[in-house]
């Protein structure tokens, strides 16, 4: 009696694969766990869908140059409204400067109408058109072409002394408008600039270019002969230029014995 079995032959490897995926599947292997407990009858939980975030509202942030620009009141077209607009308008460039202000002395069409930039001071801080000195010397010069203090006008582009004195550009065209309306209003024959601000101001250039020629002023319907020159103060400083301011002078019309 043979007590030894024959050997049995091998299984093919793809049924012993398809044997163990089949054993894996039954026993669970293949699934994803997690360490928490779930039940597995438990009905999958619905998963919400994302709503999209209202949009902010974006407050429009107002630049620099769309604020408010104050708006000045424009110039009285009457010679004594004007003056009076002049000495107590509260939106004048230069309110903001200084409550002193100096007002224009003389006649309405005269000979000469004198412009400078700004007021001055004296010794004792009080605020005159021109200083005590520079106004000697003024006359001086007005009497050596035949012009004496009675027959002139005399102003200045701005009513009050700035601090620094000087007037910032950005005013400049604010002052030359209205100085061409008080031209207007005044009708002078001939009109003398001093200074180095007044002839930027009034003509566009500085003083030493502008005062190579004779200048004329346009206002409204009239033309007024003009010459810049140098300002009283520079000559007391430096009285070597009162030969150059002598021959700007000349550069006038001369003036008819009244």
């Amino acid at each position: 009696m043979n007590l030894i079995s024959p050997p049995t032959a091998n299984p093919p490897s793809e049924a012993m694969i398809s044997s163990l995926q089949h054993w894996w599947a039954l026993a669970g292997v293949n699934l994803d766990y997690s360490d928490q407990p779930t039940a597995l009858l438990r009905p999958e939980p619905e998963i919400a869908t994302p709503v999209a975030a209202p949009p902010v509202a974006v407050t429009e942030r107002r630049s620099e140059e769309t604020k408010t620009v104050p708006v000045h009141s424009p110039p009285p077209a009457v010679y004594e409204d004007f003056i009076a607009w002049l000495a107590n308008a509260k939106d004048l460039i230069e309110a903001g400067w200084s409550k002193s202000r100096v007002a224009p002395e003389g006649v309405l069409e005269p000979e000469i109408m004198i412009i400078s930039g700004l007021p001055e001071k004296d010794r004792n801080g009080n605020v005159h058109l021109f200083n005590p000195d520079n106004r000697k010397l003024l006359e001086k010069m007005l009497a050596a072409i035949g012009c004496d203090s009675g027959h002139s006008y005399i102003t200045t582009i701005a009513a009050a002394a700035s601090i620094d004195g000087r007037i910032d550009e950005q005013h400049w065209s604010a002052f030359k408008e209205r100085m061409l309306h008080h031209i207007g209003l005044v009708r002078p024959k001939r009109v003398i600039c001093f200074g180095d601000l007044a002839a930027k101001i009034i003509f566009g250039e500085d003083m030493l270019t502008a005062r190579k020629n004779k200048q004329f002023i346009n206002h409204e319907s009239s033309q007024t002969e003009a010459i810049v020159t140098f300002h009283p103060r520079i000559l007391i400083e430096r009285p070597l230029f009162k030969a150059e301011a002598w021959k700007d002078l000349q550069m006038l019309t001369r003036i008819s014995a009244p």
